[in-house]
């Protein structure tokens, strides 16, 4: 279906799509906004929301995506593949920006891969302007915090609920914090919480163990989601059943 493929991934350990796994022999080229062990982070976020003067109450970008579409823009079709790589990696300080798969043509112009946009009303983009970068883990919370403290005063009851709502996201945060962190107390040790996870492939006992977070403990959450590592690291030193067991007790 295809000759040679480039694909750009955004999210949070993005790395871990491909870490060990993207073989280097089937022409695909691949190039993410994290390592496999780190969040990638949002961009132009409150208080840089604004749009023609309307506060739009999100971060407006992935500072990773938002640089190379920027660079892309700024430098039209001729840039190879490899120096794309070099300037967005430098531009994205938050995380690490890495590259997998086949670099055999790296050496090949962007154009090579992009659509024909003469027809499509696109324009050379301005400069990219400093603006406020996000933690992707921590954007409901910045959110939630900007909603208050921007909420109309003399709404009392709207500004009471987006309290309630700034509240409840801290609360959810250190909810989750506490589950994690006495899991990984109760099935090893407080090490296993803190620790980076070794992304190695199909991990069974894993699977288990995140189909047991969905069904007793509600799911994870963007927030939460950071802790699939302790799963991780629990799995290399115990099995399914006893951390299963560990985490209803705590749910």
């Amino acid at each position: 279906m295809y000759k040679k493929l480039v694909f750009y991934l955004e999210a949070c350990e993005s790395g871990s799509m491909f870490e060990g796994l993207l073989p280097t022999d089937m022409n695909i080229y691949a190039t993410t906004a994290s390592n496999a062990k780190e969040s990638s982070w949002g961009t132009y976020c409150p208080p840089d929301d604004k749009v023609n003067g309307i506060e739009l109450k999100s971060c407006l970008g992935d500072l990773y995506s938002v640089n190379w579409m920027e660079n892309a823009d700024k430098v039209g079709k001729t840039e190879t593949l490899a120096d794309q790589f070099t300037i967005v990696k430098a531009a994205t300080d938050k995380s690490h920006v890495m590259q997998y798969g086949s670099l055999s043509f790296t050496s090949d112009p962007i154009g090579d891969y992009m659509g024909d946009v003469s027809n499509n009303g696109t324009t050379v983009s301005t400069p990219r302007k400093p603006s406020v970068n996000v933690d992707s883990r921590d954007i409901p919370l910045h959110l939630a915090y900007y909603n208050y403290i921007r909420a109309d005063k003399s709404d009392f009851v709207g500004r009471q609920t987006l309290a309630a709502a700034l509240v409840a996201e801290i609360q959810h945060r250190q909810t989750t914090d506490i589950l994690f962190h006495k899991l990984a107390q109760e099935v090893a040790t407080e090490e296993k919480f803190f620790a980076a996870a070794n992304v190695k492939g199909e991990c069974l006992c894993c699977d288990e163990v995140h189909q047991a977070v969905a069904d007793k403990c509600g799911g994870y959450s963007d927030y939460s989601l950071q802790y699939s590592r302790v799963v991780v690291n629990l799995c290399e030193v115990s099995n399914a059943a006893t951390i299963i067991e560990k985490l209803e007790a705590l749910c």
